[in-house]
């Protein structure tokens, strides 16, 4: 019997050729790419604002040391040791979570502004001291913020790469840090927060009980917002770029709000308070301060 005869065939023309056109199955492709790329980017936001507040407060606490939060200027021994003293006299009012502290900072900054950061640190510019009639008016501003930090508004707020950052922390300290000091790096300072409507009113609720249950009165929370109803209209644009007025309801319409509230609980909105030269021990001018 012979061998059979092998033959070499070439493919049949058009065997790997499409109808379609070369560009148009690119397209498919690259588009197909963009929409895994934002579907992953939308649940990575979603999973980072919904799971930050829900981690223990502890490991934003560590968070925060990493990122190097926390360290007083010692020039500013006086005004530290007064804002923590009348924080800590607020947090006993305001039933925080276990384990939760609160670290209030003074700023020399000419800045009209304040905010609440990651771990429970809170800064206060001379700016807005300087404005602030008295005890009660500053009380409230310290209990508006802390207030953000008890209802983890801060977690919530301090968007993706810090998120991300803080769930991260639960698997390693030290990658969660390594990111999270890339983002901070990234941003001069994590100072203002977007925070919610909801998260506004519940911070102003939070200073309005805080300070009757410190003075027997609300009339510092009226002070604080009366003030800043006074910037506001001398800068609205200005003010509105700064932490305590990056929300959405209107200063107006939260001492309505107040109003209404103090109303339905009978609490005054009027009364006294140590005049707030005095508690701060006369914060030094410097008006050559960093804006």
């Amino acid at each position: 019997m012979s061998a059979p005869q092998l033959e070499n065939r070439l493919p049949d023309e058009g065997i790997n050729a499409s109808d379609e056109h070369p560009l148009k199955e690119f397209s498919w492709v690259v588009g197909a790419g963009l929409l895994v790329f934002a579907v992953i980017l939308a649940l990575t936001t979603w999973l980072a604002g919904w799971g930050a507040p829900k981690i223990p407060f502890k490991y934003e606490a560590l968070l925060a040391q990493r990122v190097g939060l926390g360290a007083l200027n010692p020039t500013h021994a006086d005004q530290h040791q007064a804002l923590q003293a009348l924080a800590d006299r607020l947090t006993a009012k305001m039933d925080l979570p276990p384990g939760m502290t609160i670290k209030v900072s003074f700023n020399p900054s000419s800045t009209v502004n304040a905010y609440a950061t990651i771990g429970g640190h809170v800064v206060v510019y001379a700016g807005l001291l300087e404005k602030l009639p008295s005890e009660a008016a500053l009380a409230t501003l310290l209990a508006h913020e802390i207030g953000h930090v008890k209802h983890r508004h801060v977690a919530a707020s301090m968007g993706r790469g810090m998120g991300i950052a803080l769930v991260l922390s639960l698997l390693s300290a030290d990658v969660g840090g390594q990111v999270a000091q890339s983002v901070f790096g990234a941003s001069s300072q994590l100072a203002l927060m977007n925070y919610s409507r909801d998260h506004e009113n519940q911070a102003d609720e939070e200073a309005l009980h805080a300070t009757v249950a410190l003075y027997g009165h609300g009339a510092g929370y009226m002070e604080l917002f009366e003030v800043l109803q006074n910037e506001e209209r001398k800068s609205p644009e200005v003010m509105r770029s700064v932490g305590v007025f990056r929300s959405h309801p209107l200063t107006q319409d939260r001492l309505e709000h107040a109003r209404t509230l103090a109303q339905r609980n009978s609490w005054s909105l009027q009364g006294g308070s140590p005049a707030l030269a005095v508690v701060l021990k006369r914060l030094p001018k410097m008006p050559n301060a960093p804006k």
